[in-house]
This record gives structure tokens, C-alpha cells and sequence, in this order.
């Protein structure tokens, strides 16, 4: 069922971009709000260390008084964190909307209403994914997690989740094609035959999407491992000026 084979794709691609973090066994200790102004450290929903304008440090609400050099490596830090978080809130965020939005087109074509079943499933998945990676117009958010492991986060719990979603929406829209045949709203078999053909030419763009997402975090293998080796380097440069950020470790690599 071309259904499936959307569904296929999308786990592959999940593989593909867990490739892309697990080179490194990197983990976040903590989640990170970052906006124009600001880069903020935060546990528990409150913010613990903030950077404005990527030249300003405040600690647990406290001013941190810095010379010129140490600003300097202040503002490395905040460039590092700049240069390599935002990219893979929207890597991560794109790769499920683009399955989602295949779903819902898929559902669409198959039965005139979308059911109830299917918003209520998709919104768990929307809610899972926006507790570990959300982006909104001003601002990029990342729970702690570690990064060599999304792929069991998109792989199990988003995929699981996805699963939970279609099939419920299969059993709806059955239920509604049946309903449309007794009451004679329509020829079925024109409908289903119309069914296969936009499932077909929606899987082809999607599958075309997804191995042009797939080459793309290849690419970004090596490019992150990079970065976030410079960034915990940074980090310990930092640490050594400013002691109390031991408290908020942000950047652990394990290997």
C-alpha cells in the first residue's frame, strides 16, 4: 500500500538523520532557548544562564562582570551555539511536518472529511516532538537530550505515535467510504481509483523530498561533529574564567 511506503520513507529518513548526530556521542545537559537578542540556559522552565547579545553573561539572574578577552571567548561561545543548535531544531522540526503533512494529504484524498481520529493523533505527535525540538518565528528551543539518540526518539516514539495515527484514520475513513456506498453518495470504485492515483503521485514527491533531505544531513555528518567538539572546547575555555558555569555543563561528549 503506497501508504505504507510513505510511512517506509519517513523512518528511513529518521535513520538518515540520526546519522547525522550519532558520529559524536554528544548530549545536551540542559535545554537552550535561543532568539535574536538572547541565548538562554534552562532546567525546569527557568533560566539559570542567559547571554545577551552574545556579549553579556548573567548567572542565576546575576551580573558577570568580563574583560575584553574574556567577552571574546563569551561571544565564540555564543557563535558556536548559534552556528549548530538553530540548524538542527529546524532539520529535526521538517523532517516530521514533512511526514505529517504527507499523512494528512494522503487522508484528504481518501475521504471527504478528515476524521476526528486522525487531529487528536497528530496532535500527541505535534506535542511529543515540541517537548524535545520547538521553532517559532523569533525563537529556536532544544530539550536536553542526547543527540546520538534521536533516532530512537523519531524511529520508536514519533514512529509509534505516526502508526497510532494512520491506522486510526484507516479504520474512520473505511467506516466513511462504507456509510457513502449504502447511502449511494457517489461511485465507490471511482473513488478508491482516484484514491490510488493521488497516493501515488503524493508518494513519488515525497520519496523525492526525502532523498534530497537524506543527502543533505549527510552532508552535515562530519560538519556537526566539528562543530560541537569547537563548542565544548569553548565551553571549557569559558569554565576556566567564569567557574560557576561548571553548574550548568551544556555540552558533554562522551566519546
Amino acid at each position: 500500500m503506497r501508504l505504507m511506503s510513505i510511512l517506509t520513507a519517513l523512518t528511513i529518513y529518521s535513520g538518515v538523520a540520526s546519522a547525522a548526530t550519532s558520529k559524536c556521542d554528544v548530549e545536551l545537559g540542559h535545554g537552550l532557548i535561543i532568539t535574536d537578542d538572547s541565548i538562554r540556559i534552562v532546567d525546569n522552565n527557568q533560566t539559570r544562564v542567559q547571554i545577551n547579545h552574545d556579549d553579556q553573561l548573567l548567572i542565576g539572574g546575576y551580573w558577570i562582570d568580563l574583560n575584553e578577552n574574556e567577552t571574546k571567548v563569551l561571544r565564540d561561545y555564543a557563535k558556536g551555539i548559534r552556528d549548530t543548535v538553530p540548524e538542527l531544531v529546524e532539520l529535526a522540526t521538517d523532517g516530521v511536518n514533512l511526514g505529517l503533512a504527507a499523512i494528512e494529504q494522503v487522508v484528504e484524498s481518501m475521504s471527504d472529511k478528515e476524521p476526528e481520529v486522525l487531529k487528536t493523533q497528530l496532535q500527541y505527535v505535534e506535542r511529543a516532538l515540541m517537548d524535545k525540538f520547538k521553532r517559532g518565528d523569533d525563537f529556536f528551543f532544544i530539550a536536553p537530550q542526547s543527540l546520538s539518540k534521536i533516532d530512537d526518539f523519531f524511529t520508536k516514539e514519533i514512529s509509534q505515535k505516526i502508526h497510532s495515527a494512520v491506522h486510526g484514520s484507516l479504520g474512520a475513513i473505511l467506516v466513511s467510504l462504507g456509510d457513502a456506498f449504502k447511502s449511494r453518495e457517489g461511485n465507490i470504485e471511482d473513488r478508491i481509483n482516484d484514491m490510488g492515483q493521488r497516493m501515488e503521485i503524493i508518494s513519488r514527491e515525497i520519496d523525492k523530498s526525502l532523498q534530497k533531505k537524506a543527502h543533505q544531513l549527510e552532508a552535515k555528518a562530519t560538519e556537526y561533529c566539528e562543530c560541537l567538539n569547537r563548542l565544548d572546547e569553548t565551553e571549557s575555555r569559558l569554565q576556566a574564567i567564569v567557574p560557576k558555569l561548571l553548574e550548568y555543563d551544556l555540552v558533554q561528549i562522551r566519546s
